[in-house]
């Protein structure tokens, strides 16, 4: 019950369906012990954080799917067309019949599916440091990848604007911008930069998702909220960058990882060798059982005893319990870079969780200085060459 309550908080001034959905499951929970009772059965092997995620976009998934058992509730629902307002008492009705007419299929929805982070905002996540350095050619690693739309971020177009919405920076190939940030603190421009070539683009997943199909497209769909139509469009766009970057030398390859435990073996099955790696992960360690802990152990003894330099960029929840961000939720923005068993670390900023506000902190500043320290040094001796 807590755990929907603190959903609808999040969305509140985000997701109006949504915060709408979340409290009145909540309410029920607290009012229907059969339905409680059958929840806490469905979901009983999956961590608290996931279930509310899990049993919202089952319901969207079938609402896709245009399932006769949720007809009524579509017509709250934006993206399929529909027009009811969601402050109406009708949605309660229509959500409670759902969920009653489709319990069989959210029971198996909730036992066999994995939260899919598919916002493809937080593809700035790596694309933005990797122009401060100057690396000529570079590796991608993702964890976490769902479908890997976030690998393709440099064929789409990012912008970053002051709060006022002035535009000051924009990163990525695409055309007019996918992605809009919005940003304060102290932003230090980098400068205007060659953009590596990708090597090889490799992510993994817990359940990595083939978009081949337009019933696994509404299943990745269906973890976006449903009134948020922007975000829904966003997300087809990368569906088709996705698609014409499969169709160059350089594919978006997948492969199925349980992190932390498989995460060795995960890179050890890349070939690697002689080019700098960027390993990144977005909102991620929340799932984890220990909340990334042993993931970041293990990465950093991996990275430490490499030849080449790793970079690794995450947007999580900051692992220092002691280490407050300006606003419940927001990620940290971090930098992690090894070479010859060295290492140096950022925080970069603050970040929305679905990438569309930043708060520069002065990391950003020192990140660019380091990049333009570490490119004027000359000679095999230099820590940092790639």
């Amino acid at each position: 019950m807590a755990r929907f309550a603190a959903q609808a908080d999040f969305c509140r001034n985000v997701s109006p369906l949504y915060h709408q959905l979340f409290s009145l499951i909540g309410k029920r929970l607290s009012e229907d012990s059969a339905f409680a009772d059958w929840l806490l059965s469905a979901s009983q092997h999956r961590p608290s954080f996931d279930v509310p995620l899990l049993l919202l976009a089952g319901l969207h998934f079938y609402i896709l799917r245009h399932s006769s058992s949720t007809q009524e509730l579509a017509l709250f629902y934006p993206d399929v067309g529909g027009r009811a307002d969601p402050t109406s008492p009708t949605l309660q009705l229509a959500l409670f019949h759902a969920l009653d007419a489709c319990q069989n299929e959210l029971g198996e929805f909730l036992a066999t599916q994995t939260v899919q982070t598919n916002e493809g905002a937080r593809g700035l996540c790596w694309l933005l440091p990797l122009t401060c350095t100057r690396w000529p050619q570079v590796h991608l690693v993702e964890l976490g990848a769902s479908a890997g739309l976030n690998l393709v971020a440099d064929a789409r177009r990012y912008a970053v604007t002051l709060a006022e919405n002035k535009e000051i920076y924009t990163v990525g190939c695409g055309g007019e911008p996918d992605f809009v940030a919005q940003s304060t603190g102290k932003w230090m421009q980098p400068e205007a930069l060659t953009f590596p070539k990708i090597f090889s683009r490799d992510g993994c997943d817990l359940m990595p998702i083939s978009l081949a199909t337009p019933e696994q497209q509404d299943y990745l769909a269906s973890f976006v909220w449903a009134d948020q139509l922007e975000r829904l469009h966003t997300l087809k766009r990368g569906i088709a960058a996705l698609e014409r970057m499969n169709a160059t030398s350089t594919p978006v390859r997948l492969a199925p990882c349980r992190l932390p435990e498989e995460l060795l073996d995960y890179l050890a099955s890349l070939e690697l060798a002689s080019v700098p790696t960027l390993i990144f992960n977005t909102y991620i360690t929340i799932y984890l059982p220990d909340r990334g802990l042993t993931l970041a152990q293990r990465l950093a003894s991996w990275a430490s005893r490499q030849s080449f330099p790793v970079l690794w960029l995450q947007w999580e929840h900051p692992g220092d319990k002691t280490v407050k961000a300006p606003t419940p939720g927001w990620l940290a923005w971090t930098a992690a870079l090894w070479q010859n068993g060295v290492c140096h670390r950022w925080h970069l900023a603050w970040v929305h969780p679905h990438g569309n506000r930043i708060c520069w902190l002065p990391d950003w500043k020192a990140w660019i200085q380091f990049w333009k320290w570490a490119n004027h040094k000359t000679g095999k001796d230099s820590l940092f060459r790639a």
